[in-house]
């Protein structure tokens, strides 16, 4: 019997790599479908569904009867309602394994850009023009520390990257109480931001975690600090992070992810900002990256079908 695997939506090629990987018993649709209804019209005999962006609703989990997998193309798993799945039995994973180092090299990058302050050397020379003026000397790296929020396998990447480089690590994670020599721990977030002149994040974006970079956050890290984020846009509440580069109570933002993507309304002022370097959302990009991605993701339903199957 044919096991019909459904890609609902994604800009990572033409599924031909996902197709190698479930050769044989399994039929695989491709579509563009980014909507509930339009995963409800293309879906229905779905027993596995590869998706990216599609939200997978308690609605759309209800009008699929024969699924039993949905596999993300990615780490994250916000567009899909992880407790509705678990109540239907719909198996659930992510693709956790890859661009670790592409992200942690990009979140190293940015904390070192800003260290030997090339982001605002560069602007200053297109638009003030071949002077020094106005831009503050660079700090040693040993007297720059790098806060790390979230020490999972991505934390631990930026955090060995900084050390190798000579700056003083910090991390924050309350579910991680193993850090190595010469990292120091802190408690909270707060505590780890007032430590620090460089915060990058490196948590999930669950309810408990959304909005966790407010004013109180920000106000720690102060006038010289330097907030990184690779990781979710809505870590962060945009409107105090927009307040603070305003003020000049933060010094600067180099930003990956925002809350509206493309950006909109606060998110649009954070990407055109002086006091911020925005980039497109593409930290996990690199030429081995995309295609790992999906080969896993791929390989990863394959073996919860089979599995279950």
């Amino acid at each position: 019997m044919t096991t019909n695997i459904v890609i609902t939506d994604t800009n990572l090629g033409d599924g031909s790599i996902e197709r190698a990987v479930l050769a044989g018993d399994f039929a695989v649709s491709r579509f563009d479908a980014r909507t509930e209804d339009a995963v409800l019209d293309v879906a229905g005999d779905a027993d596995g569904l590869l998706v990216q962006w599609a939200p997978i609703t308690d609605r759309v989990l209800a009008g699929l009867p024969r699924l039993r997998a949905v596999v993300r193309y990615g780490i994250g798993l916000d567009n899909i309602d992880l407790a509705a799945a678990a109540r239907r039995g719909v198996e659930v994973r992510n693709v956790d394994d890859y661009c670790l180092a592409e992200v942690a090299d990009h979140s190293m990058a940015a904390v070192y850009a800003h260290n030997r302050r090339l982001t605002t050397a560069s602007r200053s020379c297109a638009d003030v023009g071949w002077t020094t003026a106005g831009i503050a000397p660079a700090l040693p790296p040993g007297q720059d520390p790098v806060g790390v929020a979230g020490f999972g396998r991505i934390g631990r990447e930026v955090a060995s990257r900084a050390l190798a480089l000579g700056f003083p690590v910090h991390v924050w994670d309350p579910f991680v109480s193993d850090v190595p020599a010469g990292v120091t721990a802190h408690p909270t977030l707060v505590e780890l931001a007032a430590a620090v002149n460089h915060l990058t994040l490196h948590v999930p974006a669950t309810p408990q975690t959304r909005g966790i970079v407010d004013r109180a956050v920000l106000d720690a890290l102060g006038a010289d600090g330097h907030l990184v984020n690779t990781a979710r846009g809505a870590l962060v509440v945009e409107t105090d992070l927009l307040a603070a580069l305003d003020a000049g109570t933060l010094g600067f933002a180099s930003l990956d992810v925002l809350a509206s993507e493309p950006p909109e309304q606060t998110s649009a002022k954070l990407a055109g900002h002086p006091r911020a370097l925005v980039t497109p959302h593409l930290a996990y990009l690199s030429t081995v990256s995309l295609p790992q991605l999906q080969r896993r993701a791929a390989e990863i339903l394959r073996d919860l079908l089979t599995t279950a199957g």
